[in-house]
């Protein structure tokens, strides 16, 4: 908790310092994603976006009451079942911007470290011994988000968003009865964003539903990410925050992080995104913005093309 509000009182300090910097306004693309949370703009036809980063994730469950385990899938027993996990996420993710308005993100989340499942007295002898199973951890992920409007002098830009999650995750709740190959998911989340330009800085936020295959069986509620961020251009750099209650990769659910960086404007089309979080960890983008319209035409409707 301490290392959290230092935290905090740091990124708080550097954006007030950097909000009284005459230059302040920004000379590159506008930003599709801050550090972990999305944005209300799209990349524009053409840009393309890459990232990467390591984020720790560490859990430990033993149930005090035997669960059933699948027994070569002939029968089931009751056996005291004990979870393990100390690993690294690795996500990484490629965005491509198929129109003005529309971009589609395509990648997954790999892991580093230890996922193990032990099963206390598995041919029951009371010899007391563990048979312990390795679980993979990873997944595949698609997505899709589309700008609704473009931001105006009084009205922010708006965005709608999607994203599906498949492979293997964490079993937090020990639901899975067969643990000897590893614990199967899939996840979809839905979002909306808002984004709006005050000049001296930018703010954004998001709101949106997060189920999983895992809630589901677990009797669990589907969780509802709210993303909020801002961005304080100073020149060709800028300082970027947000804060997320709620972040999933390969369906583990990492919460209340709030995360800090820099974007350095490379070109007017290019910039570098490199950042911190709380939970531990970074994320490094690079980002190269697409084709735009200038000024949007005032009496058209706006279309997916």
């Amino acid at each position: 908790m301490r290392k959290r509000i230092l935290y905090i009182t740091f990124v708080a300090v550097l954006i007030s310092c950097f909000a009284h910097i005459d230059s302040a306004k920004a000379n590159g693309i506008s930003a599709a994603n801050l550090n972990l949370a999305s944005t209300a703009d799209t990349l524009g036809k053409g840009g393309y976006s890459v990232s990467i980063g390591m984020l720790p994730y560490d859990a430990e469950r033993n149930m005090s009451d035997p669960v059933n385990v699948d027994i070569g899938g002939f029968f089931k027993e009751k056996h005291q079942v004990k979870l393990q996990s100390d690993i690294w996420l690795v996500p990484s993710r490629i965005t491509y911007g198929i129109s003005e308005r529309l971009d589609f993100t395509f990648g997954g989340t790999y892991s580093a470290g230890d996922t193990e499942k032990s099963i206390t007295d598995y041919y029951e002898t009371n010899d007391g011994r563990e048979r312990v199973y390795a679980q993979t951890v990873l997944d595949g992920v698609l997505g899709l988000k589309y700008g609704i409007q473009e931001s105006s002098a009084r009205m922010p830009a708006l965005a709608v968003g999607g994203e599906v999650q498949m492979g293997y995750t964490v079993d937090n709740e020990l639901v899975d009865d067969t643990p000897s190959d590893s614990f199967p998911f899939v996840a979809m989340l839905i979002y909306m964003s808002g984004s709006y330009d005050f000049e001296v800085a930018s703010v954004h936020g998001s709101l949106g539903m997060f189920l999983s295959s895992e809630s589901v069986q677990s009797d669990e509620r589907f969780d509802v990410p709210i993303q909020v961020g801002a961005e304080v251009p100073f020149g060709n750099f800028s300082a970027v925050v947000d804060i997320v209650s709620f972040k999933a990769f390969s369906g583990i659910g990492l919460k209340n992080v709030i995360s800090g960086g820099v974007r350095y404007d490379i070109s007017s089309r290019t910039t570098l995104n490199a950042s911190v979080a709380s939970a531990g960890g970074f994320m490094v983008r690079l980002t190269v913005g697409g084709k735009k319209s200038e000024v949007a035409a005032a009496s058209s409707a706006p279309t997916l093309f």
